[in-house]
């Protein structure tokens, strides 16, 4: 048949060399390529076996049934596997034929890494099996007797990794709960950097091994559905995973993508979680929920207070997804406008007479809740939209302020060295008190990791620092200086003139403070939050730009410093002179000051005119091509990649305009949310009477603490609040079972709305088809031949 199919020549050429010829020897055309399996060579079948695992494939249970009742002798391999490795109960499990899958059992066949399969297949049925099938003679196998026949080296398993881990990463609830039935436990990951003895002796072992398997644990710990049947609070433990990943994804660079993918999967399972509130009373329970690490309001939960802990932690925690969802941004709608509810439903114009009457009476309204804070119009002013537009009016008067101390500011009095300060200083130093002790207080409260985790934080620190330094060094050279005297002629260093600059510095920072009043506009709010992003890529740009000015001003400063001598005259100095011959680069100051304004075209720089004498122009070729190739790298070069990177942190900012504002509009509105700093710069600093009656009441407290009857009452304080401890936890785990319950019926509506259900129902249809076959054939009593399976009638 061979010789009908091919020429003889291609079967000569074959069995002469069972290698292809070199390419240099000369080639026939009738020369063939002999192909051989490199590969292991197993020991073939017998026709029992193939037709075996033919009909455990064809789902032929009477048939599988024959043959495994007439192989008394042992003469076929129960464990036999095919061409790809699969043995009988593989295959049944891939083909879900789960009666077939027990009769196999009962018989015998090895299971190996059956319980994987079924696993990574997602068939419940036949997971349910294997975990309670109990072999003759023998208890019922547990989990660590599976994996101990799956890590015998015998078999040739075909994946490396715990049934749970695998269960996890398929995010399959109902096979989780099986596993969890079991006793399972996962190893704890260790820190990236640990240096413990296990760590490094499986780190020098197999480096690869050891960060897989920390991808794999975590892969399964951030898995949804094993947070939901493991974790008393799912949310704080996603919240805490995330940032766990996140950091991993920063010193594992090799599986960064890996990382952030689970960080981010770990975000949207608590803002799902979070979706299934249905009404307002779930979400108070959420989001005011204080775990047992978080430090507690003892005042606040027997006042019944919304501290809104959970959603503080969901802000310290970078979780944008879960504070900017629907439900989140209702609910904080409602608390920020509080008893001014509506106030959205008014007409615009009706909205601004409002803001401008609280902005304009401002004062009235501090000194009215400064007297009456319990009284029902001290308690509007304590709303948080009140709050917020009476901060405002107050931070706006105090900017008003400074424009007019620059109108007061007497000119007799501009050469003088130690001037006096005016009326207008001390309203200011009243403000910043007040700005000052408004900051302490929040400091005191969030502390100070926290505090300056705040970029608004962060500059009104610095601008009140700039302003008492103002201040205080008007005072000293008010008591030091008295004389007039022409002001070119003063010191440079003079604390009047370093006064007057601090000043205007911070001037600039308190308008510039104002940006952070924008997050509360959907308009500008998103522009803003672009601009702080840019800021900071811009911080990474300038690490690469002064490397590159700091290199090219060495080598222009020791071509150009050699015998230079100083010009006699003054009025043309650097880089102002139009004609000058590269005095610019005799000093390292100089010449950065020369590259760098260079790039703006404000500085004159002679490439080719020089110094130098006849016989020196290799120096100014050097000196033209090093200023040329500046011209290159960061004029061209550099500031196109920073033009760049900008326009990817807008498009970055833009693609998700809405989460990015929502967050930080939560943030600014938290800070309003309690009543630690209610009035605003300077009335903050007047002892209010809720000051006064909340330092009695500690201090009697205190008092009564010592007596007997004190400590009985303190007793029965304690008593009542972990009462309501305890029951807020209660309140909490019936909600929290709740959304777990309606996330797993979404989840399970999603998979059915999915082209995966459909492939699920072709199978069950299958199986049924296949059942009523053989059923069908065994009640006529319909026998064939068991080979003519292989060789079908036409």
């Amino acid at each position: 048949m061979m010789a009908a199919l091919y020429p003889s020549t291609y079967l000569s050429g074959a069995s002469s060399s069972s290698l292809p010829s070199s390419p240099s020897s000369s080639s026939s055309p009738n020369e063939v390529m002999a192909l051989k399996d490199v590969r292991e060579v197993k020991e073939e079948n017998t026709l029992n076996e193939k037709l075996f695992l033919l009909a455990c494939d064809k789902g032929d249970y009477y048939m599988v049934k024959k043959i495994l009742e007439e192989n008394s002798s042992g003469d076929l391999n129960i464990n036999c596997v095919d061409v790809l490795g699969r043995n009988a109960v593989t295959i049944t499990i891939e083909n879900e034929n789960l009666d077939i899958l027990q009769l196999l059992l009962d018989y015998g066949c090895q299971s190996t890494d059956a319980l994987l399969v079924a696993i990574d297949s997602e068939v419940v049925g036949a997971v349910d099996i294997l975990l309670n099938h109990r072999p003759k003679r023998s208890s019922r196998p547990t989990i660590v007797k599976l994996m101990e026949r799956i890590q015998n080296p015998e078999y040739s398993t075909t994946m490396d990794i715990a049934p749970v881990i695998l269960a996890a990463h398929r995010n399959n609830y109902e096979i989780l709960t099986m596993l969890l039935k079991q006793d399972v436990s996962l190893p704890k990951p260790h820190a990236v950097g640990c240096e413990c003895t296990l760590c490094s002796a499986k780190n020098k072992k197999d480096s690869l091994r050891h960060s897989r398997f920390r991808l794999d644990i975590y892969r399964c710990l951030a898995s949804p559905a094993l947070i939901m049947l493991t974790e008393e609070d799912p949310i704080l433990r996603a919240f805490e995973l995330s940032a766990d990943l996140k950091e991993l994804s920063l010193v594992e660079v090799e599986f960064r993508n890996d990382y952030e993918e689970l960080a981010r999967q770990c975000k949207m399972f608590a803002k799902d979680l979070l979706a299934q509130a249905r009404n307002s009373r779930e979400l108070e329970v959420i989001l005011n929920h204080t775990s047992s690490d978080e430090p507690l309001d003892k005042r606040g939960l027997l006042e019944e207070r919304m501290n809104l802990s959970r959603l503080k932690l969901a802000i310290k925690y970078n979780q944008k997804e879960f504070v900017s969802q629907s439900n989140c941004q209702q609910f904080l709608n409602t608390v920020w406008f509080g008893q001014m509810s509506g106030y959205r439903r008014k007409p615009t114009c009706k909205k601004i007479i409002t803001v401008l009457t609280v902005g304009i009476f401002w004062p009235v309204l501090s000194l009215c809740y400064l007297i009456a804070p319990k009284s029902q119009f001290g308690r509007i002013i304590h709303t948080p939209f009140m709050k917020f537009i009476i901060h405002g009016a107050s931070y706006f008067t105090f900017l008003l302020l400074l424009n007019l101390y620059s109108l007061v500011y007497n000119e007799d009095k501009k050469n003088t060295m130690g001037p006096a300060l005016e009326r207008i200083d001390y309203l200011l130093i009243l403000w910043i008190i007040g700005m000052i002790w408004s900051d302490i207080k929040r400091l005191w409260y969030e502390g100070l990791e926290d505090f300056l985790e705040e970029s608004r934080n962060q500059l009104s620190f610095v601008m009140n620092s700039l302003y008492l330094a103002t201040f205080a060094l008007k005072v000293v050279a008010h008591n030091k200086f008295h004389d007039f005297a022409d002001r070119k002629d003063w010191d440079a260093f003079h604390p009047t003139l370093v006064a007057e600059g601090l000043f205007a510095f911070a001037n600039v920072l308190s308008y510039l403070r104002l940006f952070f009043m924008y997050t509360t506009s959907s308009i500008l709010g998103p522009l803003q939050i672009s601009m702080g992003q840019m800021l900071q890529d811009f911080g990474k740009f300038l690490g690469m730009f002064l490397l590159v000015l700091f290199s090219f001003t060495i080598g222009l400063t020791q071509l150009y410093d050699k015998g230079y001598t100083p010009k006699e005259q003054k009025d043309c100095v650097g880089i102002f002179c139009e004609q000058q011959s590269n005095d610019t680069f005799h000093s390292f100051i100089g010449t950065c000051f020369a590259l760098f304004w260079y790039i703006f075209s404000l500085a004159h720089v002679a490439i080719f005119v020089t110094r130098f004498s006849y016989g020196e122009e290799l120096q100014s070729f050097v000196g033209a091509v090093i200023v040329g190739t500046y011209n290159v790298v960061v004029v061209i070069v550099l500031t196109k990649l920073l033009v760049a990177m900008l326009h990817k942190s807008f498009q970055l900012i833009a693609n998700h305009e809405d989460k990015e504002w929502k967050f930080a509009r939560a943030k600014l509105w938290l800070s309003y949310f309690d009543d630690k700093c209610t009035l605003p710069p300077p009335f903050n600093i007047i002892p209010s009477p809720k000051t006064i009656c909340y330092m009695i009441s500690s201090l009697s407290k205190w008092i009564c603490s010592h007596t007997s009857k004190g400590k009985v009452k303190r007793q029965n304080s304690l008593k009542e609040w972990r009462n309501l401890k305890q029951k807020r936890d209660e309140n909490y785990q019936k909600v929290m079972c709740c959304l777990v319950h309606r996330y797993l019926t979404s989840m399970r509506q999603k998979m059915q709305s999915t082209d995966q259900a459909t492939v699920e129902n072709l199978n069950e249809l299958r199986q049924d088809l296949s059942k009523f076959r053989n059923e069908i054939r065994d009640l006529l009593g319909f026998r064939t031949s068991k080979y003519a399976m292989f060789y079908p009638r036409n």
